[in-house]
């Protein structure tokens, strides 16, 4: 029998089903992840606010607090809606023994309005905020627990605000990062702010206008307990942010209508590429979008030199990369411009792995960036990449990675690694076909799509059909005993799967097959 890691809820009852307890319990249920929950007040409230709040009893809270944390041992802790005075410094006390992750949702009232949800000593607050790894107010929230003026505006957090955050609450206990939330910010985006000692990070989404409902109930749950199962994940405190970002747009954006005229948050909605979020250094900027590929890459092998490179358009390969990493210097230079240059004649799409500044000086066809490549470059360096014409593709692994390389408006997005590789060392776990394909969803009809990592023509065809437009190989040609055989192999499968993909969306007639099945 198996044992699961288990997430524990501490927050509130609410009657109307679209916050507390049971919104963090169906948000960690359509992750996959097992939930428990300590219940720390009724409350009584609706579409009119919050009436009234009982307080679980100190000794009923203590002994519930005890037998989660002896029988559950929980991966990670989400703190919600606390009530009372003497049931948040119990709280407090319980997550200061505890060496998981902590995520504080400071639910200081409903967005309806209506009697407070914080009663606490300033020093419970202080224990609070010292005991928990992330805390996730809105700025109305932040504002009011550290004494800060108002913020509305569009840009970066006040100085006075970043300090106040550090000195507070990013100093002298386990808190790692504030993710401040946007919602009650103005501006055609929402964008949460994730402070930390070192750095200030932008996630951006599209924001959601209020609907008839008003601003939607439950979207501070939905937030706080996706980050808490990220953590419990193992995911690191981007990878959690986004993900919690992503997850609230589209819980916000899929919101039900309760009979009483409440706009409720769709805890269990799945993200798309409609709620893509955007990871920005610093303040959120606009960026225009690379110019788009001229056809899906089908087979996109990944070559060494520009004699691979040459070798393979002869095949009538027409989408390869120059991946040189053996070489630089003059023989580097003058081995893109021979790659550029045949490619150009050819109208082939030539990607240049890595070495951008002689892709520009080739005048080559695009660019592909692995992730710490993208992240050296500074905005005017990738500004000088797309004014001149090039296309870019950018590795990804994760969504992080991928709201990282959305703010940039690529022209395609890599997913992988598929399947363990041998070709080059990652730090990323195989993804394996069902996260690809949950992954791919989000990004479609955005991006075009290409797998990269461990596909070798037996296995192409079944990553192909988790919605991508293209694969990566490697040793599936340079190392095959007749790469003649391999291309035509690899085009067909790309080809056939292609095709039977624009069949069932209606676009193309049945492929025909010798009996072999569609891909």
């Amino acid at each position: 029998m198996s044992v699961h890691a288990t997430l524990l809820s501490i927050a509130g009852h609410d009657p109307s089903g679209g916050a507390g307890i049971g919104t963090d319990l169906a948000v960690w249920q359509s992750m996959g992840l097992h939930a428990s929950s300590v219940c720390t007040a009724l409350t009584v409230q609706d579409a009119q606010g919050v009436r009234d709040v009982q307080p679980t009893p100190l000794p009923v809270l203590r002994g519930a607090l005890a037998a989660a944390r002896r029988e559950l041992r929980p991966a990670a802790v989400k703190l919600g809606m606390l009530g009372g005075a003497q049931v948040a410094a119990e709280v407090a006390a319980f997550c200061e023994a505890l060496d998981s992750p902590v995520v504080w949702d400071p639910v200081l009232g409903a967005s309806a309005g209506g009697v407070s949800l914080l009663q606490a000593e300033p020093e419970t607050l202080r224990r609070l905020a010292r005991a928990s790894t992330v805390i996730t107010p809105n700025r109305v929230e932040a504002a009011q627990l550290l004494g800060l003026p108002a913020w509305e505006d569009e840009g970066e957090p006040p100085r006075t605000w970043v300090s106040a955050l550090r000195e507070q609450w990013l100093q002298g206990g386990r808190t790692r990062a504030v993710l401040l939330k946007g919602g009650h910010a103005r501006g055609s985006s929402s964008v949460d702010w994730l402070c930390t000692q070192q750095a200030v990070h932008a996630l951006s989404v599209p924001r959601v206008p209020d609907g008839p409902g008003g601003r939607v109930h439950g979207t501070g749950c939905v937030y706080a307990s996706a980050l808490a199962g990220m953590l419990a994940q193992g995911a690191d405190l981007e990878q959690a942010a986004v993900e919690a970002q992503w997850r609230t747009h589209a819980a916000i954006a899929q919101a039900w209508m309760s009979p009483g005229g409440r706009a409720m948050v769709h805890a269990a909605a799945l993200p798309d590429s409609g709620d893509f979020p955007s990871l920005h250094s610093g303040a959120p900027t606009e960026a225009r979008a690379f110019a788009p590929l001229l056809r899906p890459p089908g087979l996109y092998p990944v070559v060494p030199d520009s004699d691979w490179v040459l070798r393979l358009l002869e095949l009538g390969v027409d989408t390869v990369q120059l991946r040189a990493k053996a070489l630089a210097g003059a023989e580097l230079r003058a081995q893109v411009r021979a790659a550029a240059d045949a490619a150009r004649a050819r109208g082939a799409q030539l990607f240049i792995n890595d070495h951008w500044r002689e892709a520009l000086d080739a005048g080559a066809w695009g660019v592909h960036l692995g992730q710490e490549d993208l992240m050296e470059l500074r905005a005017p360096q990738i500004e000088s990449i797309r004014q001149a014409g090039l296309r870019l593709g950018v590795s990804t692994h994760h969504p992080a990675e991928l709201a990282r390389a959305h703010a940039l408006r690529p022209s395609y997005l890599a997913l992988g690694p598929v399947w363990p590789t041998t070709v080059k060392e990652t730090p990323h776990a195989p993804l394996g076909l069902a996260r690809l394909r949950a992954l791919a969803a989000r990004c479609k009809p955005l991006y075009p799509l290409v797998g990269i990592g461990g596909i070798s023509l037996e296995r192409a065809a079944s990553a192909l059909d988790c919605g991508l437009d293209g694969f990566a190989v490697v040793s599936a040609i340079v190392s095959a005993a007749d790469p003649a055989a391999a291309v035509r192999s690899g085009q067909a499968i790309a080809r056939a799967a292609l095709q039977w993909r624009e069949h069932l969306a209606g676009k193309a007639p049945a492929l025909q097959t010798s009996g072999t099945g569609h891909v």
